[in-house]
């Protein structure tokens, strides 16, 4: 995944919409599903409509020069995550499709206050076959917004069929790896700034060789994912 997407724009009056307008954008479409199911506010995500690649910029880690050409760059588009309304909408929808009356009652019951995915989750954990179809669900919405996300902009995202996650799977989150990145996020707080610099060239070498794009000639200074979505 490219850190990068260009040089900085000058004085452009081309939009990414309508320079990739009716053209096949490439996707990593796990990494997209997990940048419209992420909600922190210290992290942004770009599109970059040439490759396909999603990056990701945190705030206090990426490097200011690598922001500033991402953000103006015209061939990056902003993706933003899906609001805790448009989620709670979800929550909603789900229960009437449920045909267990009392487990319907229960889930409208974790509706009321704060705390509801937090609730949602508990509930239907332990009902093993709910589970599975929430998460099915839950794919489907963020699928669907998704799809309407490219075509409000007028761009026609490639090979969606064959790169979408399973049924059975969520856009693909490890625990493990996500405790890794915290420990690497604390880690690199305390790094000089020359250690942080070689730190952080090799993980864009790193992403780069793994994602099959070409090494990046400018590099991010790191970053942190929050463990997991809003919703369940």
């Amino acid at each position: 995944m490219r850190a990068a997407c260009g040089p900085v724009a000058q004085m452009s009056t081309i939009t990414p919409e309508s320079a990739a307008a009716n053209r096949s954008i490439p996707v990593d479409w796990n990494a997209l599903a997990n940048a419209f199911d992420n909600n922190a506010q210290h992290i942004r995500y770009f599109l970059h409509l040439e490759t396909g690649a999603v990056i990701r910029l945190v705030d206090g880690l990426a490097d200011p020069d690598t922001r500033a050409r991402v953000e103006a760059d015209p061939g990056c588009v902003r993706v933003d995550a899906i609001g805790a309304p448009e989620q709670y909408r979800w929550l909603q929808a789900f229960i009437p499709t449920v045909d267990d009356l009392e487990l319907q009652l229960l889930l409208l019951q974790c509706l009321q206050g704060r705390g509801s995915f937090r609730r949602f989750k508990a509930v239907l954990s332990g009902r093993p076959e709910q589970l599975r179809r929430w998460r099915v669900f839950r794919l489907a919405q963020i699928r669907a917004t998704i799809l309407a996300w490219f075509h409000t902009r007028g761009l026609i995202p490639a090979s969606f069929e064959h790169a979408w996650p399973g049924e059975s799977a969520e856009p693909r989150r490890s625990h493990a790896a996500d405790s890794a990145r915290q420990r690497l996020y604390a880690a690199a707080s305390a790094l000089a700034p020359g250690d942080l610099h070689a730190l952080t060239s090799l993980a864009e070498f790193l992403r780069a060789t793994r994602s099959g794009l070409p090494v990046p000639a400018v590099s991010s200074r790191g970053e942190a994912e929050r463990p997991g979505g809003l919703g369940p």
